[in-house]
Protein backbone atom coordinates (compact mmCIF):
# COMPACT_ATOMS: atom_id res chain seq x y z
CA UNK A 1 0.00 0.00 0.00
CA UNK A 2 3.13 2.68 0.64
CA UNK A 3 4.57 2.01 -2.65
CA UNK A 4 0.92 2.68 -4.40
CA UNK A 5 0.35 5.68 -2.20
CA UNK A 6 3.78 6.73 -3.43
CA UNK A 7 3.11 6.08 -7.01
CA UNK A 8 -0.68 7.96 -6.72
CA UNK A 9 1.39 10.79 -5.72
CA UNK A 10 4.37 10.92 -8.87
CA UNK A 11 1.63 9.91 -11.48
CA UNK A 12 -0.84 12.63 -10.13
CA UNK A 13 1.99 15.36 -9.98
CA UNK A 14 3.63 14.35 -13.53
CA UNK A 15 -0.03 14.53 -14.69
CA UNK A 16 -1.09 17.41 -13.23
CA UNK A 17 1.63 19.10 -14.20
CA UNK A 18 1.26 18.50 -18.10
CA UNK A 19 -2.10 19.46 -17.50
CA UNK A 20 -1.21 22.91 -16.54
CA UNK A 21 1.30 22.55 -19.99
CA UNK A 22 -1.86 21.68 -22.31
CA UNK A 23 -4.38 24.65 -20.53
CA UNK A 24 -1.34 27.03 -20.84
CA UNK A 25 -0.81 25.96 -24.69
CA UNK A 26 -4.55 25.87 -25.36
CA UNK A 27 -4.78 29.52 -23.77
CA UNK A 28 -1.71 30.57 -26.13
CA UNK A 29 -3.14 28.94 -29.21
CA UNK A 30 -6.86 30.48 -28.67
CA UNK A 31 -5.51 33.69 -27.59
CA UNK A 32 -8.51 33.09 -24.75
CA UNK A 33 -8.42 32.81 -21.62
CA UNK A 34 -9.20 29.35 -19.76
CA UNK A 35 -10.13 29.01 -16.34
CA UNK A 36 -8.29 26.01 -14.98
CA UNK A 37 -10.86 23.66 -13.87
CA UNK A 38 -10.73 20.63 -11.09
CA UNK A 39 -7.99 18.95 -10.15
CA UNK A 40 -8.72 15.80 -11.68
CA UNK A 41 -9.28 17.52 -14.98
CA UNK A 42 -6.04 18.95 -14.81
CA UNK A 43 -4.86 15.74 -14.29
CA UNK A 44 -6.82 13.93 -17.20
CA UNK A 45 -5.74 16.32 -19.33
CA UNK A 46 -2.31 15.82 -18.91
CA UNK A 47 -2.67 12.25 -18.74
CA UNK A 48 -3.73 12.53 -22.38
CA UNK A 49 -0.89 14.53 -23.49
CA UNK A 50 1.41 11.92 -21.68
CA UNK A 51 -0.57 9.07 -23.72
CA UNK A 52 0.52 10.80 -26.66
CA UNK A 53 3.89 11.15 -26.39
CA UNK A 54 4.53 8.24 -24.94
CA UNK A 55 2.44 6.46 -27.99
CA UNK A 56 5.05 8.14 -30.23
CA UNK A 57 7.80 6.90 -28.11
CA UNK A 58 6.83 2.93 -27.79
CA UNK A 59 7.18 3.05 -31.46
CA UNK A 60 10.63 3.28 -31.30
CA UNK A 61 11.57 2.70 -27.92
CA UNK A 62 10.74 0.66 -24.81
CA UNK A 63 8.96 2.34 -22.66
CA UNK A 64 9.71 -0.11 -19.38
CA UNK A 65 13.60 1.86 -18.83
CA UNK A 66 14.27 4.07 -15.67
CA UNK A 67 15.36 6.76 -18.24
CA UNK A 68 12.17 6.80 -20.03
CA UNK A 69 10.74 8.75 -16.62
CA UNK A 70 13.22 11.36 -16.91
CA UNK A 71 11.48 12.68 -20.87
CA UNK A 72 8.64 13.04 -19.02
CA UNK A 73 9.79 14.67 -15.79
CA UNK A 74 11.83 17.55 -17.48
CA UNK A 75 9.25 19.05 -19.33
CA UNK A 76 7.78 19.81 -15.44
CA UNK A 77 10.95 20.73 -14.14
CA UNK A 78 11.07 23.81 -16.41
CA UNK A 79 7.32 24.48 -15.24
CA UNK A 80 8.07 24.07 -12.12
CA UNK A 81 11.14 26.20 -11.54
CA UNK A 82 9.20 29.42 -13.24
CA UNK A 83 8.60 32.43 -11.26
CA UNK A 84 4.64 31.95 -11.91
CA UNK A 85 4.94 28.04 -11.16
CA UNK A 86 1.12 26.46 -9.78
CA UNK A 87 1.81 24.37 -6.64
CA UNK A 88 0.62 20.70 -6.81
CA UNK A 89 0.15 20.48 -3.17
CA UNK A 90 -1.37 23.44 -3.01
CA UNK A 91 -3.85 22.36 -5.78
CA UNK A 92 -4.37 19.30 -3.82
CA UNK A 93 -4.76 20.67 -0.43
CA UNK A 94 -7.37 22.90 -2.05
CA UNK A 95 -9.55 19.89 -3.24
CA UNK A 96 -10.09 18.77 0.66
CA UNK A 97 -9.98 21.63 2.58
CA UNK A 98 -13.69 22.86 0.76
CA UNK A 99 -15.17 19.32 2.12
CA UNK A 100 -17.35 19.17 5.12
CA UNK A 101 -16.17 17.14 7.15
CA UNK A 102 -18.31 14.52 6.62
CA UNK A 103 -17.42 14.24 2.95
CA UNK A 104 -13.36 14.02 4.27
CA UNK A 105 -14.24 11.48 5.95
CA UNK A 106 -16.17 9.59 2.87
CA UNK A 107 -13.37 10.47 0.24
CA UNK A 108 -10.77 9.33 2.77
CA UNK A 109 -12.84 5.72 3.07
CA UNK A 110 -12.93 5.89 -0.17
CA UNK A 111 -9.29 6.05 -0.81
CA UNK A 112 -8.68 3.29 1.76
CA UNK A 113 -10.77 0.94 0.09
CA UNK A 114 -9.35 1.89 -3.42
CA UNK A 115 -5.76 1.21 -2.01
CA UNK A 116 -7.30 -2.26 -0.80
CA UNK A 117 -8.47 -3.50 -3.44
CA UNK A 118 -5.55 -3.06 -5.99
CA UNK A 119 -3.18 -4.08 -3.77
CA UNK A 120 -4.98 -7.87 -3.65
CA UNK A 121 -4.17 -10.11 -6.00
CA UNK A 122 -5.16 -9.30 -9.79
CA UNK A 123 -7.76 -12.22 -11.12
CA UNK A 124 -9.11 -10.20 -13.58
CA UNK A 125 -9.15 -12.82 -16.85
CA UNK A 126 -8.31 -9.88 -19.11
CA UNK A 127 -5.71 -8.52 -17.68
CA UNK A 128 -4.12 -12.25 -16.85
CA UNK A 129 -5.27 -12.95 -20.73
CA UNK A 130 -3.77 -10.51 -22.26
CA UNK A 131 -3.20 -7.10 -20.81
CA UNK A 132 -0.54 -8.12 -18.52
CA UNK A 133 1.21 -9.85 -21.31
CA UNK A 134 0.75 -6.37 -24.07
CA UNK A 135 2.14 -4.49 -20.97
CA UNK A 136 5.05 -6.54 -20.81
CA UNK A 137 5.83 -6.08 -24.72
CA UNK A 138 5.46 -2.21 -24.52
CA UNK A 139 7.67 -2.37 -21.43
CA UNK A 140 10.84 -4.18 -22.67
CA UNK A 141 10.10 -3.71 -26.79
CA UNK A 142 9.66 -1.07 -29.79
CA UNK A 143 6.43 -2.21 -31.51
CA UNK A 144 6.12 -5.34 -32.86
CA UNK A 145 5.18 -6.05 -36.23
CA UNK A 146 3.12 -9.07 -36.34
CA UNK A 147 2.82 -9.69 -32.71
CA UNK A 148 -1.20 -10.92 -33.29
CA UNK A 149 0.13 -13.98 -34.64
CA UNK A 150 1.42 -15.20 -30.97
CA UNK A 151 -2.51 -14.73 -29.80
CA UNK A 152 -5.39 -12.37 -31.10
CA UNK A 153 -5.73 -10.58 -28.36
CA UNK A 154 -2.32 -9.09 -28.18
CA UNK A 155 -3.14 -7.22 -31.42
CA UNK A 156 -5.92 -5.19 -29.41
CA UNK A 157 -3.39 -1.78 -29.39
CA UNK A 158 -5.07 0.72 -27.16
CA UNK A 159 -3.01 3.08 -26.34
CA UNK A 160 -3.92 2.94 -22.37
CA UNK A 161 -1.61 -0.23 -22.25
CA UNK A 162 1.16 2.47 -23.17
CA UNK A 163 0.59 4.19 -20.09
CA UNK A 164 0.13 1.15 -17.45
CA UNK A 165 3.93 0.32 -19.36
CA UNK A 166 4.75 3.54 -18.87
CA UNK A 167 3.47 3.79 -15.02
CA UNK A 168 4.44 0.18 -13.93
CA UNK A 169 7.96 1.25 -12.98
CA UNK A 170 8.42 -2.57 -13.90
CA UNK A 171 11.92 -1.32 -13.82
CA UNK A 172 11.80 -1.21 -9.59
CA UNK A 173 10.58 -4.90 -10.06
CA UNK A 174 7.47 -4.57 -8.35
CA UNK A 175 4.55 -5.67 -10.02
CA UNK A 176 2.53 -2.14 -10.81
CA UNK A 177 0.08 -3.24 -13.36
CA UNK A 178 -2.98 -1.22 -11.32
CA UNK A 179 -1.07 1.42 -10.30
CA UNK A 180 -2.05 3.62 -12.79
CA UNK A 181 -6.16 2.96 -12.94
CA UNK A 182 -6.26 2.86 -9.28
CA UNK A 183 -5.05 6.58 -9.61
CA UNK A 184 -6.99 7.38 -12.21
CA UNK A 185 -9.82 6.05 -9.84
CA UNK A 186 -8.40 8.54 -6.87
CA UNK A 187 -8.95 10.96 -9.34
CA UNK A 188 -12.48 10.58 -10.17
CA UNK A 189 -13.79 9.67 -6.46
CA UNK A 190 -12.13 13.56 -5.28
CA UNK A 191 -13.89 15.11 -7.95
CA UNK A 192 -17.24 13.23 -7.79
CA UNK A 193 -17.16 13.80 -3.86
CA UNK A 194 -16.10 17.59 -4.20
CA UNK A 195 -19.78 18.16 -6.51
CA UNK A 196 -21.88 16.08 -4.14
CA UNK A 197 -19.94 18.42 -1.66
CA UNK A 198 -20.10 21.88 -3.06
CA UNK A 199 -23.79 21.20 -4.29
CA UNK A 200 -24.95 19.82 -0.81
CA UNK A 201 -23.21 21.91 1.16
CA UNK A 202 -22.03 25.04 -0.81
CA UNK A 203 -23.57 27.00 -3.27
CA UNK A 204 -25.42 24.56 -5.21
CA UNK A 205 -28.24 22.63 -6.43
CA UNK A 206 -29.75 20.22 -3.74
CA UNK A 207 -30.78 17.93 -7.16
CA UNK A 208 -27.47 17.96 -8.45
CA UNK A 209 -26.05 16.83 -5.55
CA UNK A 210 -28.74 13.90 -5.69
CA UNK A 211 -27.23 13.29 -9.32
CA UNK A 212 -23.50 13.11 -8.21
CA UNK A 213 -24.50 11.29 -5.56
CA UNK A 214 -26.18 8.25 -7.73
CA UNK A 215 -23.85 8.31 -10.14
CA UNK A 216 -21.03 7.43 -7.17
CA UNK A 217 -23.09 5.18 -6.01
CA UNK A 218 -23.54 3.27 -9.23
CA UNK A 219 -19.93 3.39 -10.11
CA UNK A 220 -19.36 2.07 -6.65
CA UNK A 221 -22.15 -0.50 -6.88
CA UNK A 222 -21.40 -1.88 -10.82
CA UNK A 223 -18.31 -4.13 -10.25
CA UNK A 224 -17.35 -3.70 -14.10
CA UNK A 225 -16.99 0.35 -13.01
CA UNK A 226 -14.61 1.65 -9.85
CA UNK A 227 -14.50 -2.18 -8.81
CA UNK A 228 -13.13 -3.97 -11.24
CA UNK A 229 -10.49 -0.56 -13.01
CA UNK A 230 -9.17 -0.79 -9.34
CA UNK A 231 -8.19 -4.48 -9.21
CA UNK A 232 -7.04 -4.78 -13.31
CA UNK A 233 -5.55 -3.01 -16.23
CA UNK A 234 -8.89 -2.73 -17.79
CA UNK A 235 -9.69 0.68 -19.48
CA UNK A 236 -13.42 0.16 -20.08
CA UNK A 237 -14.02 2.18 -17.32
CA UNK A 238 -11.13 5.30 -18.10
CA UNK A 239 -13.35 5.80 -21.48
CA UNK A 240 -16.37 6.53 -19.46
CA UNK A 241 -14.26 8.54 -17.03
CA UNK A 242 -13.40 11.00 -19.96
CA UNK A 243 -16.92 10.68 -21.76
CA UNK A 244 -18.52 12.40 -18.31
CA UNK A 245 -15.99 14.15 -18.07
CA UNK A 246 -16.16 15.84 -21.62
CA UNK A 247 -19.86 15.98 -20.50
CA UNK A 248 -19.50 17.71 -17.63
CA UNK A 249 -17.53 20.39 -19.30
CA UNK A 250 -19.91 20.79 -22.01
CA UNK A 251 -22.71 21.46 -20.03
CA UNK A 252 -20.63 23.37 -17.09
CA UNK A 253 -20.87 26.72 -18.64
CA UNK A 254 -24.09 28.49 -20.65
CA UNK A 255 -23.57 28.31 -24.10
CA UNK A 256 -22.99 31.83 -24.52
CA UNK A 257 -20.02 31.40 -22.39
CA UNK A 258 -18.20 27.88 -23.84
CA UNK A 259 -15.01 29.97 -25.49
CA UNK A 260 -12.68 28.45 -27.89
CA UNK A 261 -10.32 27.10 -25.32
CA UNK A 262 -13.25 25.28 -23.82
CA UNK A 263 -13.71 23.57 -27.16
CA UNK A 264 -10.15 23.17 -27.86
CA UNK A 265 -9.88 20.57 -24.37
CA UNK A 266 -12.74 19.11 -25.23
CA UNK A 267 -12.00 18.22 -28.47
CA UNK A 268 -8.45 17.18 -26.86
CA UNK A 269 -9.82 14.71 -24.46
CA UNK A 270 -12.45 13.18 -27.31
CA UNK A 271 -9.68 12.33 -29.55
CA UNK A 272 -7.44 11.07 -26.91
CA UNK A 273 -10.70 8.79 -25.41
CA UNK A 274 -10.82 7.09 -28.56
CA UNK A 275 -7.47 5.83 -28.63
CA UNK A 276 -7.60 4.47 -25.28
CA UNK A 277 -10.85 2.64 -26.12
CA UNK A 278 -12.53 2.08 -29.78
CA UNK A 279 -15.85 1.86 -28.70
CA UNK A 280 -16.11 5.37 -27.57
CA UNK A 281 -15.37 6.08 -31.32
CA UNK A 282 -18.96 8.07 -31.58
CA UNK A 283 -17.35 10.80 -29.50
CA UNK A 284 -15.74 12.00 -32.29
CA UNK A 285 -18.68 13.72 -33.28
CA UNK A 286 -17.88 16.43 -30.58
CA UNK A 287 -14.40 17.00 -32.11
CA UNK A 288 -16.29 17.60 -35.62
CA UNK A 289 -18.95 20.38 -33.94
CA UNK A 290 -15.72 22.09 -32.72
CA UNK A 291 -14.15 22.05 -35.64
CA UNK A 292 -17.72 23.18 -37.36
CA UNK A 293 -17.78 25.94 -34.77
CA UNK A 294 -14.60 27.29 -35.25
CA UNK A 295 -14.88 27.21 -39.35
CA UNK A 296 -18.71 29.08 -38.32
CA UNK A 297 -16.54 31.87 -36.58
CA UNK A 298 -14.21 31.69 -39.10
CA UNK A 299 -11.66 30.84 -36.86
CA UNK A 300 -9.75 29.28 -39.66
CA UNK A 301 -6.71 28.64 -37.88
CA UNK A 302 -8.36 27.17 -35.12
CA UNK A 303 -10.29 24.83 -37.51
CA UNK A 304 -6.76 23.81 -38.89
CA UNK A 305 -5.28 23.20 -35.58
CA UNK A 306 -7.66 20.55 -34.29
CA UNK A 307 -7.08 19.04 -37.70
CA UNK A 308 -2.93 19.13 -37.07
CA UNK A 309 -3.68 17.41 -32.86
CA UNK A 310 -6.00 15.01 -34.54
CA UNK A 311 -3.52 13.96 -37.14
CA UNK A 312 -0.72 13.66 -34.17
CA UNK A 313 -2.74 11.88 -31.61
CA UNK A 314 -4.52 9.47 -34.05
CA UNK A 315 -1.59 8.49 -36.45
CA UNK A 316 0.34 6.55 -33.34
CA UNK A 317 -2.95 4.52 -32.61
CA UNK A 318 -3.00 3.42 -36.12
CA UNK A 319 0.86 3.07 -36.60
CA UNK A 320 0.43 1.19 -33.62
CA UNK A 321 -2.49 -1.33 -34.93
CA UNK A 322 -0.97 -1.47 -38.19
CA UNK A 323 2.47 -2.61 -37.00
CA UNK A 324 0.78 -5.30 -34.46
CA UNK A 325 -1.77 -6.34 -36.54
CA UNK A 326 -2.05 -5.03 -40.08
CA UNK A 327 -4.77 -3.10 -39.42
CA UNK A 328 -6.50 0.49 -38.97
CA UNK A 329 -8.23 -0.50 -35.90
CA UNK A 330 -7.91 -4.15 -35.11
CA UNK A 331 -10.34 -6.30 -34.73
CA UNK A 332 -12.00 -4.63 -37.74
CA UNK A 333 -11.38 -5.10 -41.19
CA UNK A 334 -11.74 -1.62 -42.55
CA UNK A 335 -10.17 0.22 -43.57
CA UNK A 336 -8.12 -2.18 -45.45
CA UNK A 337 -4.90 -0.08 -46.12
CA UNK A 338 -1.92 -1.64 -44.65
CA UNK A 339 0.14 -4.61 -47.53
CA UNK A 340 1.94 -5.89 -45.14
CA UNK A 341 3.15 -9.28 -44.82
CA UNK A 342 2.59 -9.62 -41.59
CA UNK A 343 -0.88 -9.06 -41.86
CA UNK A 344 -3.72 -11.03 -39.64
CA UNK A 345 -5.86 -13.31 -41.64
CA UNK A 346 -8.40 -11.40 -42.66
CA UNK A 347 -11.06 -14.30 -42.10
CA UNK A 348 -9.79 -14.76 -38.49
CA UNK A 349 -10.11 -10.80 -37.62
CA UNK A 350 -13.51 -10.46 -38.97
CA UNK A 351 -14.39 -14.17 -36.95
CA UNK A 352 -12.59 -11.92 -33.90
CA UNK A 353 -15.03 -9.45 -34.02
CA UNK A 354 -18.04 -11.39 -34.49
CA UNK A 355 -16.87 -13.28 -31.42
CA UNK A 356 -16.90 -9.93 -29.72
CA UNK A 357 -20.60 -9.05 -30.61
CA UNK A 358 -21.92 -12.46 -29.90
CA UNK A 359 -20.12 -12.57 -26.33
CA UNK A 360 -21.37 -9.31 -25.30
CA UNK A 361 -24.99 -10.33 -26.38
CA UNK A 362 -24.33 -13.97 -24.06
CA UNK A 363 -21.82 -14.49 -21.90
CA UNK A 364 -19.45 -17.79 -22.31
CA UNK A 365 -20.82 -17.96 -25.81
CA UNK A 366 -18.74 -20.63 -27.70
CA UNK A 367 -16.89 -20.42 -31.51
CA UNK A 368 -19.93 -22.81 -32.91
CA UNK A 369 -22.35 -20.54 -31.48
CA UNK A 370 -20.83 -16.83 -32.73
CA UNK A 371 -23.04 -16.94 -36.37
CA UNK A 372 -25.98 -18.09 -34.35
CA UNK A 373 -26.12 -15.70 -31.78
CA UNK A 374 -24.84 -12.65 -33.88
CA UNK A 375 -28.09 -13.89 -36.53
CA UNK A 376 -30.64 -13.93 -33.36
CA UNK A 377 -33.77 -10.86 -33.69
CA UNK A 378 -33.49 -8.55 -30.87
CA UNK A 379 -36.12 -10.54 -29.27
CA UNK A 380 -34.48 -13.89 -28.79
CA UNK A 381 -31.30 -12.78 -27.54
CA UNK A 382 -32.39 -9.75 -25.28
CA UNK A 383 -34.38 -11.80 -22.75
CA UNK A 384 -31.34 -13.71 -22.45
CA UNK A 385 -28.70 -10.78 -22.16
CA UNK A 386 -30.74 -9.29 -19.34
CA UNK A 387 -30.55 -12.17 -17.33
CA UNK A 388 -27.13 -12.50 -17.39
CA UNK A 389 -26.94 -8.61 -16.21
CA UNK A 390 -25.92 -8.03 -12.35
CA UNK A 391 -28.74 -6.57 -10.74
CA UNK A 392 -26.54 -2.95 -10.24
CA UNK A 393 -25.79 -3.03 -14.32
CA UNK A 394 -29.87 -3.60 -14.81
CA UNK A 395 -30.88 -1.02 -12.45
CA UNK A 396 -28.31 1.42 -15.14
CA UNK A 397 -30.90 0.38 -17.71
CA UNK A 398 -33.89 0.26 -16.07
CA UNK A 399 -32.50 4.43 -15.11
CA UNK A 400 -31.47 4.61 -19.03
CA UNK A 401 -35.09 3.68 -20.25
CA UNK A 402 -36.38 5.95 -17.64
CA UNK A 403 -34.39 8.36 -19.22
CA UNK A 404 -36.07 8.26 -22.52
CA UNK A 405 -39.19 8.41 -21.19
CA UNK A 406 -38.44 11.90 -19.12
CA UNK A 407 -36.80 13.43 -22.63
CA UNK A 408 -40.64 12.70 -24.07
CA UNK A 409 -42.47 14.09 -21.25
CA UNK A 410 -39.63 16.91 -21.74
CA UNK A 411 -39.78 16.78 -25.24
CA UNK A 412 -40.51 21.10 -25.15
CA UNK A 413 -37.34 21.55 -22.68
CA UNK A 414 -35.41 19.43 -24.52
CA UNK A 415 -36.11 21.18 -27.90
CA UNK A 416 -35.23 24.80 -26.02
CA UNK A 417 -31.99 23.93 -24.69
CA UNK A 418 -30.04 25.32 -26.45
CA UNK A 419 -27.45 24.17 -28.99
CA UNK A 420 -24.75 22.52 -26.17
CA UNK A 421 -26.75 20.50 -24.63
CA UNK A 422 -28.45 19.13 -27.96
CA UNK A 423 -24.90 18.40 -29.61
CA UNK A 424 -24.56 16.31 -25.56
CA UNK A 425 -28.04 14.45 -26.43
CA UNK A 426 -27.44 13.54 -29.74
CA UNK A 427 -23.59 12.41 -29.33
CA UNK A 428 -25.08 9.99 -26.50
CA UNK A 429 -27.71 8.77 -28.12
CA UNK A 430 -25.17 7.96 -31.08
CA UNK A 431 -22.91 6.34 -29.22
CA UNK A 432 -25.80 4.55 -27.02
CA UNK A 433 -26.76 2.97 -30.66
CA UNK A 434 -23.24 2.13 -31.60
CA UNK A 435 -22.89 0.47 -28.45
CA UNK A 436 -26.20 -1.31 -29.20
CA UNK A 437 -25.14 -2.56 -32.29
CA UNK A 438 -21.55 -3.71 -32.16
CA UNK A 439 -21.33 -4.82 -28.22
CA UNK A 440 -23.77 -4.54 -26.04
CA UNK A 441 -21.59 -5.33 -23.00
CA UNK A 442 -22.99 -2.57 -20.34
CA UNK A 443 -19.20 -2.02 -19.25
CA UNK A 444 -18.70 -1.05 -22.97
CA UNK A 445 -21.63 1.70 -23.10
CA UNK A 446 -21.36 2.72 -19.34
CA UNK A 447 -20.07 6.26 -20.68
CA UNK A 448 -23.11 7.00 -23.04
CA UNK A 449 -25.77 5.91 -20.97
CA UNK A 450 -24.53 7.80 -17.83
CA UNK A 451 -23.65 10.55 -20.05
CA UNK A 452 -27.47 10.81 -21.59
CA UNK A 453 -29.30 10.26 -18.16
CA UNK A 454 -26.80 12.91 -16.69
CA UNK A 455 -27.84 15.46 -19.57
CA UNK A 456 -31.32 15.02 -19.38
CA UNK A 457 -31.64 15.45 -15.34
CA UNK A 458 -29.51 18.41 -16.22
CA UNK A 459 -31.74 19.63 -18.46
CA UNK A 460 -34.87 18.99 -16.42
CA UNK A 461 -33.97 20.53 -13.06
CA UNK A 462 -31.61 23.48 -14.69
CA UNK A 463 -33.99 25.65 -13.82
CA UNK A 464 -35.57 24.22 -10.63
CA UNK A 465 -34.28 22.42 -7.71
CA UNK A 466 -35.61 19.94 -5.48
CA UNK A 467 -35.95 20.55 -1.24
CA UNK A 468 -33.15 18.52 0.56
CA UNK A 469 -31.94 19.97 4.34
CA UNK A 470 -28.87 19.75 5.73
CA UNK A 471 -29.77 17.04 7.98
CA UNK A 472 -31.19 14.71 5.09
CA UNK A 473 -27.67 15.64 3.11
CA UNK A 474 -25.81 14.55 6.08
CA UNK A 475 -27.76 11.40 6.54
CA UNK A 476 -27.25 10.35 2.56
CA UNK A 477 -23.54 10.75 3.20
CA UNK A 478 -23.44 8.59 6.57
CA UNK A 479 -25.29 5.92 5.07
CA UNK A 480 -23.18 5.97 2.37
CA UNK A 481 -19.80 6.31 4.31
CA UNK A 482 -21.13 3.16 6.36
CA UNK A 483 -21.73 1.05 3.71
CA UNK A 484 -18.08 2.03 2.57
CA UNK A 485 -16.65 1.29 5.73
CA UNK A 486 -18.87 -2.32 5.72
CA UNK A 487 -17.47 -3.18 2.63
CA UNK A 488 -13.83 -2.29 3.35
CA UNK A 489 -14.27 -4.25 6.63
CA UNK A 490 -14.93 -7.27 4.40
CA UNK A 491 -12.26 -6.57 2.22
CA UNK A 492 -9.83 -6.56 4.83
CA UNK A 493 -11.20 -9.67 6.48
CA UNK A 494 -11.47 -11.61 3.38
CA UNK A 495 -8.76 -10.30 0.79
CA UNK A 496 -5.32 -9.14 2.64
CA UNK A 497 -2.52 -10.07 3.55
CA UNK A 498 0.46 -8.14 5.69
CA UNK A 499 2.09 -7.96 2.29
CA UNK A 500 -0.06 -5.77 0.89
CA UNK A 501 1.24 -2.89 3.27
CA UNK A 502 4.64 -2.27 1.53
CA UNK A 503 3.86 -3.68 -2.33
CA UNK A 504 0.82 -4.72 -4.23
CA UNK A 505 0.63 -8.59 -4.56
CA UNK A 506 0.23 -8.10 -8.14
CA UNK A 507 -0.08 -11.66 -10.73
CA UNK A 508 0.64 -14.68 -9.29
CA UNK A 509 3.74 -16.67 -11.07
CA UNK A 510 2.40 -19.15 -13.90
CA UNK A 511 3.61 -22.77 -14.60
CA UNK A 512 4.73 -22.64 -18.16
CA UNK A 513 6.77 -24.37 -20.47
CA UNK A 514 9.28 -23.24 -23.17
CA UNK A 515 10.14 -24.53 -26.73
CA UNK A 516 12.31 -23.56 -29.46
CA UNK A 517 10.80 -21.53 -32.46
CA UNK A 518 13.05 -19.84 -35.29
CA UNK A 519 16.21 -19.96 -32.81
CA UNK A 520 14.54 -18.08 -29.82
CA UNK A 521 12.90 -19.68 -26.68
CA UNK A 522 9.21 -19.16 -26.35
CA UNK A 523 6.92 -19.77 -23.86
CA UNK A 524 3.89 -21.26 -23.25
CA UNK A 525 1.37 -21.69 -20.13
CA UNK A 526 -0.07 -25.29 -19.65
CA UNK A 527 -3.05 -26.00 -21.81
CA UNK A 528 -6.10 -23.33 -21.20
CA UNK A 529 -4.30 -21.93 -18.02
CA UNK A 530 -4.43 -17.43 -18.60
CA UNK A 531 -0.89 -16.57 -19.90
CA UNK A 532 -0.45 -13.85 -16.51
CA UNK A 533 3.39 -12.67 -16.28
CA UNK A 534 4.97 -15.47 -17.73
CA UNK A 535 7.93 -14.53 -19.31
CA UNK A 536 7.62 -12.82 -23.34
CA UNK A 537 7.63 -14.32 -25.90
CA UNK A 538 4.85 -15.93 -24.80
CA UNK A 539 1.85 -17.34 -26.79
CA UNK A 540 -0.52 -20.83 -26.82
CA UNK A 541 0.17 -22.03 -30.14
CA UNK A 542 3.04 -24.17 -31.83
CA UNK A 543 5.88 -23.28 -34.54
CA UNK A 544 3.79 -24.37 -36.88
CA UNK A 545 0.95 -21.39 -36.85
CA UNK A 546 3.97 -18.28 -36.92
CA UNK A 547 7.40 -17.80 -38.14
CA UNK A 548 9.74 -15.08 -37.28
CA UNK A 549 10.00 -12.17 -40.21
CA UNK A 550 14.09 -12.50 -39.32
CA UNK A 551 17.25 -12.88 -37.34
CA UNK A 552 15.60 -11.25 -33.82
CA UNK A 553 12.30 -10.45 -32.10
CA UNK A 554 12.18 -7.00 -32.96
CA UNK A 555 11.97 -8.06 -36.89
CA UNK A 556 8.36 -9.36 -35.67
CA UNK A 557 6.31 -12.17 -36.86
CA UNK A 558 4.55 -13.43 -39.55
CA UNK A 559 1.59 -16.69 -40.20
CA UNK A 560 3.53 -19.51 -42.30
Amino acid sequence: MLTTLLAWIYISFLCWMWGILVLRLINKTTKNELRFPHFGIICLAGLSAITVFASILSLMIPLGTWWVQFLFIVPCLVLFFKQDSPSFFAALKNEFQSLHRLSKILLYACLLLILVMTTWTVIHPDTLGYHAQTIQWIEKYKAIPGLVHLHVRFGYQGLWFDDCALFGFSFTGIQGITFLNSTAISWFLIFVINRINYHFFINGKKAFGLLWMALFFLCMWSYTQVRLTATSASPDFIATIFICTIIYLLLEKEQNRLGAADWMLITFLALVAVTIKLSVAPILLIAAVATLFFLVKRKIKLSFTILIISVIILAPFVARNIITSGYVAFPSTYPDIADVDWKYSRSLTASEKDYITAYAKKQGVVEGEITIVNKMKATEWIPVWWKNRSVADQCIIMLLLSSFLAALLSAKKVIRSGFIPKVALLTMLAGIIFWFMTAPDPRFGFGFILGFIGTIVYLIFKEKDISVTKNASLLLLSVTLLLILIYTGYRFMNFFKQDQLLTPLGIEKNEYSSFECDGIKVNSPPGGKDFGITPIPCTDLGCEKFSLRGDNIENGFRAK
